[in-house]
């Protein structure tokens, strides 16, 4: 159990996607206590994916312990939003996720 007992907090980010997309917060709970996978966040080292329960959870290290920062379907695209377009790696995730292609 990775981060059970661990001092993991939750930003009020998390809090609003957990209420906005209907996720389980005892499923949220155990993806961050006994995730089935970890993987690192290759774009913000030291941030890393806690992945279980069909979620993945992005937490960061924070001086007192961990900090969940946001929470998503794992392997499932989701539609670009509008902000996300203005980037590069924004608009080569668009161009992906109207292909079809990757995971999900």
């Amino acid at each position: 159990m990775k981060f059970e007992g661990k001092n993991v907090r939750v930003t009020q980010h998390v809090r609003d996607t957990i209420i906005k997309k209907g996720f389980d917060p005892e499923k949220v709970r155990r993806a961050i206590e006994n995730p089935e996978r970890t993987t690192d966040v290759l774009k913000y080292p030291g941030q890393i994916r806690s992945i279980g329960e069909g979620l993945a959870v992005v937490m960061r290290p924070d001086g007192r312990g961990w900090l969940a920062i946001t929470v998503y379907l794992d392997g499932v695209l989701t539609p670009p939003r509008e902000d996300q377009l203005k980037t590069p790696e924004g608009r080569r995730y668009a161009a992906r996720y109207a292909a079809g292609k990757g995971r999900g």
